[in-house]
């Protein structure tokens, strides 16, 4: 038995506390911890050493990461994961408010993204928290509002490519 700081306990020491000495009345032979040598320490400190290196061994490689060029790939895609729905929402609230096919209503949110230099995620998290919120602002609306007129324009005249 020993105590947190490693100082060896004897069984005079268990005898004195009263709390130690009652449960000691069961069990007359306490085992009580003995100094060893240097050499049976590093014997044990090795052999665990040893085991734990094998264990290590045994565990399966991580995957490789990505290397450095790749990172920026990566970024965009978890970035794209992100806001896809998002961009879907958008274009719903697009379709329902330009009675509009889904692929014209993508077209109207890049078209909205080009003309005010505003990325298209965040225009559709604009549009998006427009619905339960205050209206996208007045340039927002704006640009919005001639997408959806160039969309009709180009609608009219159906030699004219999307």
């Amino acid at each position: 038995m020993t105590t947190n700081d490693d100082r060896t306990i004897t069984a005079d020491t268990i005898t004195a506390d009263p709390l130690t000495a009652d449960m000691l009345t069961a069990d007359s032979e306490a085992p009580v911890h003995r100094e060893h040598d240097d050499q049976s320490w590093h014997a044990s400190d090795a052999a665990q050493y040893h085991a734990a290196q094998a264990a290590l061994e045994a565990v399966p490689a991580p995957a490789p990461v990505a290397p450095k060029a790749h990172r920026p790939e990566l970024t965009v895609l978890w970035h794209t994961f992100e806001t896809r729905p998002v961009i879907g929402l958008a274009r719903t609230v697009v379709m329902t408010l330009g009675d509009c096919t889904h692929a014209e209503a993508f077209q109207v949110l890049v078209d909205v993204s080009r003309h005010t230099n505003i990325e298209l995620r965040e225009i559709a998290q604009r549009l998006v928290d427009s619905v339960d919120g205050p209206p996208p602002s007045g340039p927002l609306r704006t640009a919005l509002h001639n997408a959806f007129a160039r969309l009709a324009s180009r609608s009219a005249r159906p030699d004219t490519a999307v």
